[in-house]
């Protein structure tokens, strides 16, 4: 996504990568880790005032992925993350099909 027209994407695209990578870090921390979660406090954690949007919610996934494997020995962990990835699935598979309708291939 990254390598794409940042003004083609913003209006569709972004908002449906956003959605998934603040639903993994509600999964993560409020529902796994039992922090106290808000919307504001994803995107601060994402660093989301960041003047490259895309850059970091591309950092944001690499650094869920390492929270997700320390979280491993969590109980329940394992179930959330399950739970967390079929729902994901159905937004990436919307934002794959709004990259394929911007004429980007298969994402």
């Amino acid at each position: 996504m990254r390598r794409l027209d940042f003004d083609r994407v913003r209006s569709r695209l972004l908002p449906e990568v956003e959605l998934i990578v603040v639903a993994e870090h509600r999964a993560l921390h409020r529902d796994v880790l039992g922090e106290t979660w808000s919307r504001p406090s994803a995107y601060r954690w994402i660093r989301y005032e960041h003047p490259d949007p895309i850059g970091q919610l591309i950092a944001a996934t690499r650094r869920l992925a390492g929270c997700w494997s320390a979280a491993a020995a969590a109980p329940g962990s394992a179930h959330i993350r399950d739970r967390f990835t079929a729902e994901a699935l159905d937004h990436l598979s919307r934002a794959l099909e709004i990259a394929r309708e911007l004429g980007y291939g298969d994402g």
